[in-house]
């Protein structure tokens, strides 16, 4: 009997040891920074652990929606990390939006001559992938070219698998994924697709799909600044 009680502490003792060492509970969701656009997410939020799509073209107010989402889920310690594959981003002007630089890991891959741009790709994707498997960050934004690597046929073959394993990687570091895409262009495996447009009026946004929910119609806001979040070929 004694053995017994012996290893059933013993037993309490370990499992106590492994839930302390279990990483911390976070929210499943993440306010985007703009609840016109909380709205028209299901869970008020950007979802942890899944892919979101936010498809626009130039100055359609996607770069500026994704630093405001990478503000809220920072809080006041937290880390996030932009992937920036096609080589835009701004970070003077990232910084008078507010962020804190020192907390926002900006990574740019430069492309090996020889294997041209479906290398930089491939590279940029694989920097995505360890990002959001880590765990560390609370938000992962990836800006990425793919389109050129569809174009040729040799890389053409391995994105789709090379996705795949972004959304595992999301799943598995319950990171919120934010993944910046052009109008028409390459579909991700993303839990949710956000389309943004932007005009006279201001920034226009609407949910083209959503796991468990219908599309909804446009909706938006005027825009509080002019002034640009990416380099001088493309504002976003």
């Amino acid at each position: 009997m004694a053995n017994d009680a012996r290893e059933i502490i013993e037993g309490l003792r370990e499992e106590i040891r492994r839930i302390e060492r279990r990483p911390p509970q976070r929210v499943c969701f993440v306010s985007s920074g703009r609840p016109e656009v909380d709205a028209l997410l299901p869970g008020g939020g950007f979802p942890r652990g899944s892919l979101t799509e936010l498809a626009g073209g130039p100055a359609s107010g996607k770069t500026g929606l994704v630093l405001s989402a990478l503000t809220a889920a920072m809080g006041t310690e937290g880390l996030a990390a932009f992937v920036d594959g096609r080589g835009e981003l701004y970070p003077p002007a990232v910084l008078a939006l507010g962020i804190d630089l020192s907390r926002l890991l900006v990574v740019r891959s430069a492309p090996a001559r020889q294997e041209g741009e479906g290398e930089g790709v491939r590279n940029a994707l694989w920097a995505a992938e360890t990002l959001l498997a880590s765990g560390a960050f609370e938000a992962v934004a990836i800006d990425v070219p793919i389109e050129l690597a569809r174009a040729r046929a040799r890389w053409a073959a391995h994105l789709d698998g090379m996705m795949r394993r972004l959304r595992a990687a999301a799943e598995k570091g319950g990171a919120v994924a934010l993944w910046l895409g052009l109008p028409g262009g390459a579909r991700v495996p993303s839990a949710v697709r956000l389309e943004l447009s932007a005009g006279p009026a201001g920034v226009q946004v609407r949910r083209a799909f959503a796991r468990g929910a219908e599309e909804a119609p446009w909706t938006g806001w005027r825009r509080t600044s002019l002034r640009p979040v990416l380099g001088a070929r493309h504002a976003a």
